[in-house]
């Protein structure tokens, strides 16, 4: 194999894919980018079997081939050519030795491997498809991918879930704790049945592609299969039933309050500096047009106090506590200048959402128990 390409170009290339290259593999062969070229089409791939990319770009090609490379060596020593007179690069495999040249004297070697022992992508076959926008896509991912748990324990809700039906296009992500629902209107698209994405996937991929792209999602039985321009990514996705989320999700409430985004989101800044270290639980009582949030700490002393103006819905006084980073990152995305918080209970579920029109996303946040049984 022997071709001739632009530096940079390349070192977008490894740069694409080096995110999916794990530190630490049970298969060395995983430590490596593959390199395929047919004429002066040169394809790059990356793995970790649970998920691949690759990616192909035009170079000046000499002779046909393919072979393996260290990742992370390859990637210093392209980025380590920071001279600015080296604007291209050179490669020559050869009997498993990789020369890379990029001025008259100045060359590299790296230890190549036989191409066939890298693992192949799997074919996404019977599948559903689903085209929308690169944007459209990472605004499902924004409002959902949050929320997803981090706990090993609980892989059905490891991912976030994709579904379509009634003309819609939904994810959701939650953690039990916090949950985010988003939708895009979408014509004469339908999964035939909903399925778990893990959130790096997506993160990677929307990461390689412009937000005016047009992306084609294929899913099949065990994968999901991203496609744009010359970027193809997969996933395994994650296996099992996930969890009856529409159930949990109250329709009737016996409070609502609508309060102004950014400044409810800098009195909860005023507060929680106070609040418990463990918890970072926020205290909102309600009464009449008005809602006092305070934070205490028991084991330090520490208190806290803010006040503000609200329109409120409901009889009577109502307190209920929060992890007040929790609703302070939900606050945040929901980027319009009022949200309404409703509530049922000192111990339900309540829901935030954005004011305004066609927004087409919501959010779940479940209280902390109240103050007194600290």
């Amino acid at each position: 194999m022997k071709f001739r390409i632009q530096k940079a170009e390349l070192q977008d290339v490894l740069q694409t894919l080096i995110g999916v290259v794990p530190s630490r593999a049970t298969f060395p062969v995983l430590h490596n980018f593959s390199f395929r070229l047919e004429g002066n089409i040169l394809e790059v791939g990356a793995t970790d079997l649970d998920q691949g990319i690759r990616k192909t770009v035009e170079v000046e090609g000499e002779r046909d081939g393919g072979i393996i490379v260290n990742a992370r060596r390859l990637v210093d020593l392209i980025k380590s050519l920071v001279d600015p007179s080296i604007t291209t690069v050179s490669f020559d495999a050869q009997d498993y030795v990789v020369n890379v040249r990029w001025s008259e004297r100045g060359y590299s070697t790296l230890t190549g491997f036989d191409i066939t022992e890298f693992p192949p992508f799997p074919e996404v076959v019977e599948v559903s498809e689903v085209q929308m926008s690169a944007s459209e896509l990472a605004f499902l991912v924004e409002k959902t991918a949050f929320a997803v748990t981090t706990d090993p324990t609980r892989v059905i809700m490891s991912g976030v879930y994709m579904e379509a039906a009634d003309n819609k296009v939904s994810m959701v992500g939650t953690d039990s704790h916090r949950l985010g629902l988003a939708s895009i209107d979408m014509e004469n698209v339908t999964l035939e049945q909903g399925v778990i994405i893990p959130p790096k996937v997506l993160r990677n991929f929307l990461h390689s592609v412009p937000a005016d792209a047009v992306v084609e999602i294929r899913i099949s039985q065990k994968y999901v299969l991203f496609s744009y321009d010359n970027i193809q990514m997969f996933s395994k996705l994650v296996d099992g039933k996930y969890v009856a989320y529409k159930n949990v999700i109250p329709q009737n409430f016996t409070h609502e309050i609508q309060v102004r985004t950014t400044e409810l989101i800098n009195k909860i800044r005023c507060v929680i500096s106070m609040a418990s270290l463990r918890t970072r639980k926020i205290r909102m009582q309600i009464q009449d047009s008005s809602l006092e949030l305070t934070a205490t700490d028991s084991e330090s002393g520490g208190f806290s106090c803010e006040e503000m103006a609200i329109i409120h819905e409901g009889e009577g006084s109502f307190c209920i506590g929060f992890n007040g980073n929790f609703l302070v990152e939900i606050l945040g995305m929901c980027k319009t200048e009022e949200v309404k918080i409703k509530m049922t209970s000192a111990k339900g579920a309540c829901v935030v959402e954005p004011v305004g029109e066609d927004l087409n996303f919501s959010f779940l946040l479940m209280p902390l128990r109240d103050f007194a049984d600290e």
